[in-house]
């Protein structure tokens, strides 16, 4: 395998002399014209379009699944441009990079190459992260729309019979585990995706987007997301009707589908939850973003994680996951490290309703951003509580809760779905109140060292960080059992 160096170290390097530099410079809460920040930010988009390559603008994938194989046959199509200076294109299939021989065929541009040769595509990683990458030994000229044709097989797991997304973002992994995609979160792409399920037995679909049944020769849904969206972003799940109940209401204007297992979580108490939720969210933050609605494959236990206009999620953690369809799906980070924002806020919405949740101090110093590359995958789990309480002394310095929500339904209604990094997060707060911060963010952000992980109080390890448990009740994997025996 080979490694590319990205250049992070001396960036890294770079930074931090920069800042050290300018340290000097800071006059209470403002900062002077040697501010390391355009440096900063130019720095991140070389690194970024240097490492990413690629634009996509659209991601067309057919899945043809079997689930009495335990396989799912796959065809996908991307079409792409290259990155300003960029001329050899990368895309990330993580099961291709695990093994060649899980491709059957592919070609750009209409070439046929040899995916175990060397000379047409080498297996990369990035320095400093964990990342690994398709790369594709072709000149590729700018300004031109390629097109990247990519058959493959993907082994399910053999046991329950389930199709769906498994997207974690704390370990920043994304969608590349089903389609050909770029893992970051500034990639945003139309998707275009069809399922069809081979065999007798009946199946639900549902995610995010539009999703219809179309007429074929096998049960087959459609998957149109209808605008740009973060692949990592995109929800399907697909489960045996027999053992799922899928139920639809409107709220106020807002379609909701909510799947659930038979004897499992209780779809009536999903929805008395919305009945409230959704209408405040609404109230503080502005319409809901999504013009499909809302889809919930809600399990029994564990965790959640949130998607474009839906999520796979529990009840301990449903008005968690609800909130991020505007902070995370609609208003979303550049890079995953800037991502501790989107949970930082969520936590803030939830735990500010407490008078005497306390900000964070002004000498608190952390690397909650600047530990992590910028082209890292996952981000910091200080996230939740330390970043909730720097939300915390945003909202001290804009007068409150009142006026701190009044913001965030400010930055939802301009710049949604622009990817912003934590520093546009600053000017956004300056063009909207006058008020500067980033001197006390550089501290509490970028610049102490490193520290040990401290999630606060328990709940918060337990409610925000536990994996989405996908497990069925135990009578319908015990069907399943029976159904093996020979």
């Amino acid at each position: 395998m080979n490694k590319v160096k990205t250049g992070r170290k001396s960036l890294f390097l770079s930074f931090f002399s920069v800042v050290v530099l300018s340290i000097t410079t800071f006059a209470g809460n403002s900062i002077t014209r040697e501010s390391p920040l355009p440096f900063m930010r130019r720095a991140e988009a070389q690194l970024l379009d240097s490492t990413f390559r690629i634009d996509i603008s659209t991601v067309t994938v057919t899945f043809d699944y079997f689930p009495q194989g335990y396989y799912v046959d796959c065809r996908a199509l991307v079409e792409f441009t290259m990155r300003p200076g960029q001329t050899r294109a990368i895309i990330h299939l993580a099961p291709a990079i695990r093994d060649r021989n899980v491709v059957r065929s592919i070609s750009l541009n209409g070439e046929v190459l040899n995916f175990s040769n060397e000379a047409d595509v080498r297996i990369i990683s990035f320095e400093d992260t964990t990342q690994h990458a398709l790369e594709f030994q072709r000149y590729l000229a700018a300004d031109t729309v390629h097109t990247l044709d990519v058959s493959y097989r993907v082994a399910i797991p053999v046991g329950y019979p389930r199709f769906s997304s498994m997207v974690n973002d704390l370990e920043g992994r994304g969608n590349e585990e089903w389609f050909p995609t770029i893992n970051a979160p500034h990639e945003l792409a139309r998707h275009f995706l069809t399922f069809r399920v081979h065999g007798d037995m009946a199946f639900r679909c549902i995610g995010s987007g539009l999703v219809r049944e179309t007429v074929s020769d096998v049960q087959q849904w459609s998957l149109d997301t209808e605008r740009e969206v973060a692949s990592y972003t995109i929800m399907f799940a697909l489960l045996p009707e027999e053992d799922t109940i899928l139920e639809e209401r409107v709220i106020g204007e807002i379609n909701v589908r909510i799947m659930a297992f038979i004897g499992g979580a209780s779809i009536g108490t999903a929805f008395n939850i919305l009945e409230q939720w959704l209408p405040e969210l609404e109230t503080n933050l502005g319409p809901f973003p999504m013009p499909r609605g809302l889809s919930i494959f809600l399990v029994s236990s564990g965790g959640g994680m949130e998607y474009y206009g839906a999520t796979i999620t529990s009840l301990s953690v449903f008005k968690h996951e609800v909130f991020h369809m505007y902070f995370g799906c609609s208003t979303v980070n550049k890079t995953f490290r800037d991502s501790w924002m989107d949970e930082a806020v969520n936590m803030w919405y939830e735990d500010s309703v407490d008078p005497g949740f306390a900000p964070i101090p002004d000498n608190y110093m952390s690397n909650i951003v600047s530990g992590r590359s910028a082209i890292a995958v996952g981000f910091d789990r200080r996230a939740y509580y330390e970043g909730a309480r720097i939300i915390q002394a945003v909202a001290r310095e804009l007068g409150g809760r009142n006026a701190m929500i009044a913001f965030l339904s400010y930055i939802h209604r301009n710049y949604s779905f622009t990817p912003f990094t934590t520093f546009d997060f600053l000017d956004f707060l300056e063009e909207y109140s006058g008020v500067d911060m980033t001197a006390r963010f550089l501290n509490w952000l970028y610049m102490g060292v490193a520290a040990g992980y401290t999630p606060g109080p328990s709940y918060y390890r337990w409610v925000h960080e536990e994996k989405v448990d996908l497990t069925p009740p135990r009578e319908l994997l015990k069907k399943y059992s029976i159904r093996r025996t020979p």
